[in-house]
């Protein structure tokens, strides 16, 4: 392969999944739904693998271009040489540019940088709400033991249902909640919350929204931000369903997703990592008629192709770097 026709491949693969992502990922939908929790370490994966590919498509273009060196003298002839190992292709084999290879190269440690600073700061703006927001609920509630769990009870009449981060509360409920639900629904919904504090949702939606929400330009971190939060949802019914039946759960959504007296909840959360709500009619369909998956085996095999190319390259250009890296580069006294 030539110099310049890796950087195209990547930035191919790059700009076909990052567009297309959306639409195999919508048709693969009902087989995801068959498989929640692989569903979401998928996305992950995913994102994770397109991000790596373009800092990947940057440092390719590093070994196929050239230019002035920022680092004159015997330390920019060192990097010149470390950089030169790297390459998988042939000496001279390069584009002259006007564009310095070292920032090509800084680019990605650049971006890592800006992106774990983001991370930071969403995960204690994160905090920050929860706690206040459990303020504002805990404080007018109280703690009590229903169905084998410890609740925080609101004393509202509609049916209410929604789950903190457990050190900041963790399983809330009205006492509207416990008025119209029998007790297998009321199990249901008490399990769904459980799941929700057990696998530790809350941590991976406040992870996921910092790392996509500056990235929602791009249709595929768009598609994956809004998908996950469904796919946990998803997740958690399944384990209700294990411990009360379809039947139960499907009556609890109903009546949750319909509630009695319509007005706001007690507090309004920022963003879906704060508070999970049990309550959601459209999830009922999944439950008591799943759609058939044969026709969804295409779009996800072709999207997991896009994803294993993506992975490759990744691991490909960030190996060669990492081994010069280990071996060392030796500089002039």
């Amino acid at each position: 392969m030539t110099a310049l026709g890796a950087p195209a491949v990547i930035a191919v693969l790059l700009g076909v999944s990052g567009l297309c992502g959306p639409l195999l990922l919508r048709a693969a939908a009902p087989l995801l739904m068959r498989i929640p929790r692989l569903a979401v370490a998928l996305l992950l994966a995913g994102m994770a693998a397109w991000l790596l590919a373009a800092a990947a498509l940057s440092l390719v273009l590093a070994w196929s271009l050239s230019g002035p060196r920022l680092l004159p003298g015997a330390y920019g002839e060192v990097c010149q040489r470390c950089l030169a190992a790297s390459s998988p292709f042939a000496a001279g084999h390069t584009v002259q540019t006007g564009l310095p290879v070292a920032l090509l190269m800084l680019l990605p440690a650049l971006g890592a940088t800006l992106l774990l600073g983001r991370l930071l700061h969403h995960l204690l703006a994160s905090h920050r709400q929860a706690r206040s927001l459990s303020a504002r609920i805990v404080g007018s509630a109280r703690r009590t033991r229903v169905a084998g769990h410890e609740v925080w009870l609101l004393r509202d009449a509609r049916p209410l249902a929604f789950a903190l981060p457990r050190s900041k509360g963790g399983i809330v409920i009205s006492d509207g909640l416990r008025g119209q639900l029998a007790d297998r629904e009321l199990t249901a919904v008490l399990a769904h919350e459980q799941a929700h504090l057990q696998q530790r949702h809350h941590l991976i939606l406040s992870v996921l929204g910092a790392v996509t929400e500056p990235l929602r330009w791009i249709p595929l971190a768009r598609a994956i931000a809004d998908a996950a939060p469904h796919y946990l949802e998803i997740a958690a019914d399944s384990r209700a369903r294990a411990c009360s039946g379809t039947p139960a759960l499907a009556s609890a959504l109903l009546k949750i997703g319909a509630p009695a007296h319509p007005g706001p909840l007690p507090a309004r959360p920022g963003g879906p990592a704060a508070l999970l709500h049990a309550g959601g009619p459209d999830r009922i369909r999944q439950l008591v008629a799943p759609a058939r998956g044969g026709a969804a085996l295409a779009p996800l095999s072709a999207l997991a192709l896009l994803m294993l190319g993506l992975t490759i390259v990744t691991i490909c250009v960030h190996l060669s770097y990492l081994q010069v890296m280990l071996a060392g580069c030796v500089l002039p006294e």
